[in-house]
């Protein structure tokens, strides 16, 4: 249970490490404690400043990715809007933090394949007789690899300039 510790934030660990360790020893064993030490490990994180910085990358990818998703579903035809979200959304996640633009262009890429099975799965697919899945998963990379190179491209020029 004590691996649980590591749950915290490392400003708490270095406060009151010593301090909840004895009181872990003196608690009883069970489920229950280690609900309580997770729920606690829980507040504390919530409570630690710079939380937000770290979920709103994550919550800004997942919103980008539920639009894509909306926009490729309601694709009829005609994929310019899902090709160009893709760009600006690979160029402008990559542009912002350029270390996680592998993650950024795995995730975004991911809302193509997503909403296709989500179609599939309710049997929608407007305009097309017959889709192809593979080929606009794969085309979909295209689009999200070439944003994600632009905007790196466009943070690394300013710093090779100077």
């Amino acid at each position: 249970m004590k691996w649980l510790i590591g749950l915290y934030p490392r400003a708490w660990r270095k406060r009151y490490l010593e301090e909840f360790k004895s009181l872990l020893e003196d608690s009883p064993k069970g489920w229950r404690t280690g609900l309580d030490v997770l729920r606690g490990a829980m507040d504390a994180q919530s409570r630690t400043p710079g939380l937000m910085k770290r979920l709103l990358p994550a919550a800004l990818v997942l919103l980008a990715d539920l639009i894509i998703g909306w926009l490729n579903y309601h694709a009829a035809d005609d994929v310019q809007p899902v090709a160009a979200a893709l760009i600006i959304a690979g160029f402008g996640f990559t542009f912002w933090r350029p270390r996680l633009a592998w993650v950024f262009v795995a995730v975004l890429w991911l809302a193509v394949p997503a909403s296709s099975i989500v179609g599939y799965a309710t049997n929608y697919h407007p305009g097309v007789a017959k889709p192809a899945p593979l080929y606009e998963t794969l085309v979909a990379l295209v689009p999200t690899a070439l944003g994600a190179g632009a905007g790196l491209f466009a943070r690394w020029l300013p710093k090779r300039a100077s």
